[in-house]
Parts: C-alpha cells; sequence; structure tokens
C-alpha cells in the first residue's frame, strides 16, 4: 500500500478558524477557541487521511528571498492580529503536544517549504495531501502523487480540477500568472491580459520564453500588449513558482506519524 504523508499549512489553517470566530470580542477567549478547533481540525485530518508522516508547515516571521526581489510583494495585505501572531508558538507546541511535528525555516515562506516536502515525497512514490486553501499549491498537482485538500470546503484538488479551473495544465500555471498577475500576493501581470487572453496566448506559445520570441506571430493588439513585458513576465513567474529544492534540514523518517 502506497505511504501517505500529510502536510498542513499552519497558518492557513489557524488564521481561517481564527476569522470564523470573529463574534468573540474576549480576545484571550478567542485564541483559546481557535486552539481547540485547530486541534480538532488536526483530529479529523489525521482520521481522514491516515497518514505515514505528518507535519504542520509555518511561515518565517523574517522576509523572503521574494521580498527582497520584489519590496511590493504582498505590500497591502491585511495584517494579522498581534494577539494571534503572538499566540503562534503555542499552536506549534499544541501540534507537537498531539504528535505531529511543526516545521519553520527563518527566511522561507511555508509555500516553498511544503512544496519541497510533497516534491520530495513524491520522488520516493509518497503521496502527499497539502491541506490548504492556497490556490499557489495547485502548480504543484501535475504529479499524481501530490493531492490538494481544502479542510473547508471539503474538497480536494487534482490536476484535472486545474484544467478545469484554470483552463490550462498544473505545468504551465507559472507562465499563466505571469501574464495574469497574481492580485492576492501583488504580483504584477501583463496590462489588459486576463485569464481568457491568457489561455489564448498560452495555446500558441505555452512558455514566456517562447511568447516573446515569436511575438511577431500574435496579432496587433496581442503584440502592442506584449511588447515590453518579458522581464516583468519572467519576473512575475519566478515570484509564483514555489521552490521544490530547499535545504530543509529535516529526513523524511523524523515526521514519521506513530498512530495513537
Amino acid at each position: 500500500m502506497q505511504k501517505r504523508f500529510l502536510i498542513i499549512d499552519g497558518l492557513n489553517l489557524i488564521r481561517r478558524l481564527y476569522a470564523a470566530l470573529e463574534k468573540e470580542m474576549d480576545p484571550v477567549r478567542r485564541i483559546e477557541r481557535t486552539q481547540s478547533t485547530s486541534i480538532d481540525a488536526l483530529s479529523r485530518l489525521l482520521h481522514q487521511f491516515d497518514p505515514d508522516y505528518a507535519v504542520v508547515v509555518f511561515d518565517s516571521n523574517s522576509q523572503t528571498w521574494r521580498h527582497r526581489a520584489f519590496p511590493e510583494y504582498k505590500l497591502g495585505r491585511i495584517p494579522m492580529d498581534d494577539i494571534l501572531l503572538n499566540a503562534m508558538p503555542e499552536f506549534a507546541k499544541l501540534f507537537r503536544f498531539n504528535k505531529v511535528p511543526a516545521l519553520r525555516l527563518s527566511g522561507w515562506e511555508a509555500d516553498d517549504l511544503i512544496a519541497t516536502l510533497a516534491f520530495k515525497a513524491a520522488q520516493n512514490d509518497i503521496k502527499s495531501y497539502i491541506i490548504s486553501t492556497d490556490k499557489g499549491f495547485t502548480q504543484l498537482l501535475g504529479d499524481t502523487n501530490i493531492l490538494q485538500y481544502d479542510y473547508f470546503a471539503r474538497l480536494g484538488y487534482d490536476k484535472e480540477w486545474v484544467y478545469e479551473k484554470y483552463g490550462v495544465s498544473a505545468e504551465m500555471l507559472g507562465d499563466y500568472w505571469a501574464l495574469v498577475g497574481d492580485t492576492t500576493n501583488k504580483i504584477p501581470g501583463v496590462k489588459g491580459i486576463g485569464p481568457k487572453t491568457a489561455v489564448k496566448v498560452l495555446a500558441q506559445a505555452n512558455t514566456v520564453e517562447a511568447i516573446y520570441q515569436n511575438l511577431d506571430t500574435f496579432e496587433p493588439k496581442m503584440k502592442q500588449m506584449l511588447e515590453g513585458g518579458l522581464e516583468q513576465c519572467k519576473l512575475s513567474r519566478s515570484l509564483a513558482l514555489l521552490k521544490t529544492d530547499v535545504e530543509i534540514g529535516v529526513k523524511l523518517s523524523q515526521l514519521k506519524y506513530v498512530k495513537q
């Protein structure tokens, strides 16, 4: 039987559980209730996926390579409540107490750590289940050993879902986002190019490089929109693509889940 790896996007899960308790006026009580619902969610996920390995991954507090490459990255996002931010170490302790390691690496976003863990596990024929609502992980779903699950919508994503959603394969999402941008993370796209137009462009030339090498083959209006955008597209693609080669310094055997 194929082994399974449960990878939970910690902050993604916690922030949404916290937001669901907005009617709780006592901030301390709200944190306590969020901690309780987080452990309930963990218990349900462990029961549902019955993993051989499990980990909860958190973001680093420090700036990442994306901020250095593009200072506007994620600019304008609503900041996390201070009380929730300060409680993060306690959440990590709770997960560890429930036999699931909590992982964070200075200077790295959780997304890159999760992508690296899932990619390396897939290379060893281990099926990874990424628990997150973040659509950025869908770029990994071209590998049938990597799946994504939205805990709140009770919805799973695979490569067929990606094509139905975006009109391109998972492997092409980096180039797709290079054209349309990603407003959530303030990653710029090409002005005037939306999802439908991006699909048409990529049907004609399936990478950023191919687009600009064959610019003269596009209709005049499209060519005008694209002209001069090569470097911005390459930057946007690099920001959107997740790293799968981060030196995390953790062996998979250290993330083995001992069923209780």
